[in-house]
């Protein structure tokens, strides 16, 4: 195998792929990253059995092949080296000759058959979903914070994705609080060969956020192809692969309260910056030390009394219904609020010791549950 290319592109490209590349594993070709050649590209491949991620690099492509290499000293050198173009010059017993600039090494690599494929076979498609970047990360950030990532119950620790064309919306549980987040746009397709019409898949909160890392806020174009076992994910000049989590969801409609006994309006910042202050004095203290928002006549008290010392706001709202004096865990309560993208918010509440729901004024595009706290 011999190949030339752009120093930054191919370094660009490794740390892509190394986000699925195994950091301790008792295979050690799971710690490094394969390299194959396909005429004027070489393709670089990480795949650590959860995820898999292969990134394009252009090149000038003398002679076929494939090697794995250990992927944090290929990367080192990769970074360390100060030329622009890197020459790799691959022998038949798996070392390689790296040239760029002045610098030479000659590093070990391990056999090419060796490495796992990862699944990106379109034979195996069911549905591909296709909406802008930036959309899709939106539908992540708001949602995958409430999963319980170490939960008992599998099907908690990812987030619910379903799309239609026109609408996509993800939602994240945990046991103790749920975030939805709903996008409504033309450019949101679904296409299918089995003719599905809504599409609805569990995909690990763990990989979600490996795969916030890869992306961006643009408007470019990702495809989310959808089997019966993983879920793949093409964007520019990468693929990446996830193992989707078998079983059915918990119905989260029926989670959510459809009356209340007192909603309240108000500026959204104004209580996620009261809650951040309240918070300044939870340390040890955290999940048993809640912040207690007293509503009365129009006004929201919270207070919070720890070890560390007391804290008490007053912020006027708009309110109807009954009085109501409740208490949340402050982190529960300030990833919800830091989701939350418009001004104007409303809490629903159905008394001290039911969740509160937290939505827009108008719309439905999100919406954040959260359990209360025993006072």
């Amino acid at each position: 195998m011999i190949f030339s290319c752009d120093r930054n592109q191919l370094k660009e490209c490794i740390n892509i792929v190394q986000k699925a590349v195994s950091t301790h594993s008792s295979m050690p070709v799971l710690e490094g990253i394969l390299i194959t050649t396909d005429t004027d590209k070489i393709i670089l491949t990480g795949n650590n059995l959860e995820i898999g991620i292969e990134a394009t690099v252009e090149a000038t492509v003398d002679r076929n092949g494939a090697v794995v290499v250990n992927s944090r000293l290929f990367g080192d050198i990769i970074n360390k080296f100060t030329g622009d173009i890197v020459t790799c010059n691959c022998e038949d017993n798996n070392v390689l000759n790296l040239k760029c600039g002045n610098s030479k090494f000659k590093i070990t690599g391990i056999n090419a058959d060796q490495f796992p494929e990862i699944a990106k076979s379109k034979d195996r498609d069911l549905y591909c979903v296709s909406m802008e970047q930036r959309q899709f990360r939106e539908l992540v950030r708001h949602t995958y914070y409430a999963t319980g990532i170490s939960s008992p119950n599998i099907i908690l620790t990812g987030c619910f994705f379903e799309a239609s064309s026109g609408k996509a919306n993800m939602v994240g549980v945990d046991g103790y609080r749920l975030a939805y987040r709903k996008i409504e746009k033309e450019n949101i397709t679904v296409t299918s060969p089995e003719n599905y019409q809504k599409i609805g898949t569990i995909i690990p909160s763990r990989s979600l956020v490996e795969l916030l890392k890869v992306t961006d806020d643009t408007e470019k174009t990702i495809n989310i192809y959808g089997s019966a076992k993983h879920v793949r994910f093409e964007f520019e000049n990468v693929i990446f692969v996830c193992r989707i989590i078998e079983g059915d969801f918990i119905d989260y409609n029926k989670i959510l309260p459809d009356s209340n006994l007192t909603t309240v309006r108000l500026k959204g910042y104004e209580l996620l910056s009261a809650v951040e202050r309240a918070s300044l004095i939870i340390t040890n203290d955290a999940g048993r030390a809640p912040v207690i928002l007293d509503i009365e006549n129009g006004e929201i008290k919270i207070d919070c009394e720890t070890s560390a010392g007391t804290v008490k706001e007053l912020i006027s709202v708009d309110m109807v219904g009954e009085n109501v004096k409740i208490g949340f865990n402050n982190k529960f309560l300030l990833d919800a609020l830091k989701a939350v993208d418009t001004d104007d918010i409303t809490l629903s509440f159905s008394g001290p010791m039911k969740p509160c729901l937290i939505t827009p004024v108008s719309g439905d595009d999100y919406k954040y549950l959260v359990l209360p706290l025993k006072l």
